[in-house]
């Protein structure tokens, strides 16, 4: 039988319902991997996986890359980059404030990977709601409905994505960091990449499906290409708000046992940082490598 497909009013984040990913049979994973190709995110509820299953479940969409900062990847599973408030003998568990900003993974490298499988162990909670809801906008869906003009000036351009703009955007710098010990871990886990600057067109095509999508992120681009300073800004902040328009957003709301599986080069997520200890949240992300196309 076909998979249970609920939908939830926006172009992405719809729930597939009623399976098992620790007891798939090919028919029901083909039909999960169509549904994300379709969708770019889809999210499945009450799983209960162990690392070894997450990266089982995983490896059949392909083959998968380590998070660029090794420092918050398992020991046991390092292709599981742990996202967590938790503290261990006084030091971050995991990367605590992981994206939040509009921004799609590992922006600030060449080849940025095709997704990310995110899986919720802990949620935190207020006592009435669950806290730490992320949100996730269609940069397909975006790029579709580009009024024609600004469609065809965007197929041309490219732009520099910034590791320092970034850093100074989110508040990553030595000098914020001098009395916070999560803050002098971010900033020494991310020396290797501070001064990166990496050129990407700002219309991709995704390998798999040859659907154009935009490619924006906010607080990071510091310069799109033949373009001036201030008209370089006025046109990312016009594509990013096009993204992000509120009736296109979807809002996860997680639970314990959730995994979201989002599609890298169609989407932008933003978590929400709304909670600290001793509201606990521990997730595990596994990150889905650009496939090889011949």
């Amino acid at each position: 039988m076909p998979i249970d497909i609920h939908l939830n009013g926006t172009p992405l984040g719809h729930e597939i319902r009623g399976v098992d990913l620790n007891n798939l049979d090919e028919q029901t994973f083909k039909d999960i991997d169509d549904a994300y190709k379709t969708y770019g995110v889809v999210v499945i509820r009450d799983q209960k996986l162990t690392p070894d299953q997450q990266l089982n479940f995983s490896r059949r969409f392909g083959s998968l890359d380590r998070f660029v900062f090794d420092r918050f990847n398992m020991k046991e599973n390092p292709e599981i980059f742990i996202v967590s408030n938790l503290l261990d003998d006084g030091k971050p568990v995991g990367m605590e404030d992981a994206g939040r900003y509009w921004h799609s993974d590992m922006w600030y490298v060449a080849t940025p990977p095709r997704g990310s499988f995110l899986y919720a162990v802990e949620v935190p909670h207020d006592g009435t709601r669950p806290l730490g809801d992320t949100y996730f906008a269609s940069t397909r869906y975006a790029y579709e409905t580009l009024s024609e003009p600004l469609k065809e000036q965007v197929n041309q351009l490219s732009a520099v994505f910034s590791s320092r703009k970034y850093g100074e955007y989110v508040g990553h710098t030595p000098e914020k960091a001098k009395d916070n010990i999560y803050l002098k871990e971010v900033v020494a886990a991310r020396e290797k990449i501070k001064n990166n600057e990496i050129t990407h067109p700002l219309v991709r095509t995704h390998p798999i499906t040859g659907k154009k999508s935009l490619h924006v992120v906010q607080g990071v681009i510091s310069q799109v290409i033949g373009l001036s300073a201030q008209d370089s800004e006025e046109l990312i902040d016009t594509l990013v708000n096009h993204v992000i328009r509120p009736e296109v957003v979807y809002r996860h709301v997680w639970r314990v046992g959730d995994i979201v599986l989002w599609d890298n080069y169609s989407a932008l997520h933003r978590a929400t940082g709304d909670f600290k200890l001793p509201q606990r949240r521990h997730m595990h992300r596994t990150t889905l490598s650009a496939p090889k196309i011949n």
